[in-house]
Order: structure tokens, then sequence, then C-alpha cells
């Protein structure tokens, strides 16, 4: 499914009430790149997905300045859509299930050589991590989320 939202549609969800509010997006944006990596590592495990930008041509590819290829990842959509907005990219964000990702999408991108920008904002450097060095920071994060084994008692 697509989209067409003009950029003052995008720009007006970015600032609504029922949206991430615009102190909150600048502050988290003003993080550095390590700061953002465990932001972007916390709020995925919370809401088990991540974000990317998605168009007509598909999901969003760059290249750094040694031609590496790479796409981005974002924990959540106002910030996908504020990078899109800043680059005048003709895309809007679209969101992925976090165990799709993590079973499907990691492997798949290992195995076409692409590397993962995490977090990508406006004239800041940002993480550039292999798709199984980001597997193995979120898993590590969800661990934290499941129950420890333990005897205990039921009572009826």
């Amino acid at each position: 499914m697509h989209l067409d939202l003009t950029k003052s549609e995008v720009t007006d969800s970015l600032l609504g009430s029922e949206n991430m509010d615009n102190i909150k997006l600048l502050n988290v944006q003003s993080l550095d790149s390590h700061k953002r990596l465990e932001y972007l590592i916390r709020k995925v495990a919370d809401f088990e997905l991540i974000w990317s930008s998605y168009g007509d041509n598909g999901w969003l590819l760059l290249s750094d300045e040694n031609g590496r290829r790479i796409t981005p990842f974002w924990p959540e959509k106002e910030f996908v859509n504020e990078y899109n907005i800043t680059h005048k990219y003709d895309y809007f964000a679209k969101k992925m299930d976090l165990y799709y990702f993590l079973d499907k999408w990691i492997n798949g991108l290992a195995k076409d050589k692409i590397d993962i920008v995490l977090f990508p904002v406006k004239e800041k450097e940002s993480i550039i991590i292999s798709p199984l060095q980001l597997k193995a920071l979120i898993e590590n994060e969800l661990e934290q989320y499941s129950i420890q084994e333990f005897d205990y008692d039921v009572v009826i």
C-alpha cells in the first residue's frame, strides 16, 4: 500500500498532539550516535516494531562514502518522516514486525551485503553496523523482557 502524503501533511502529523511532540523529537535527535543506538534498541524491543523508509521503488537504500550499501532503520515513525522531509525523499515511514525483521530481513540483508545505518538524523554522525550485529543487540535486549524460569506455586 502506498500513501500519498504531501510534505506539509507529514510535517503537520509530526507536530500533531496525537503523535510524538516536537520537543521530544528534537531532544532525541540531539543525542549522540551511541545514545540514539541505545534508544533504538530499547524502543524496538518495547514495541516489537522497527521502522524504515519506503517509496515507489521499494525500501530506501543508501551508500556511504566508500560505496558500501546501507539501509536505515529508526525506532519510531516520526523520526523516519523527519528524515525523509529533511532529505527531500519521496518516501514514507513503514513499520515492520520486529520478529519478522529478525527472522527474515536480517539474513537477507547479510546475504545481500547490505549494512544498517541506525537512527540517522540531520547533521549528526550515525552508527553503521552489520545486520547480524544489530540482531545480537536486539536479541540481548529482548532477553531482558523474558520471564526467567523458576519454581513457583500456583494458588487457585
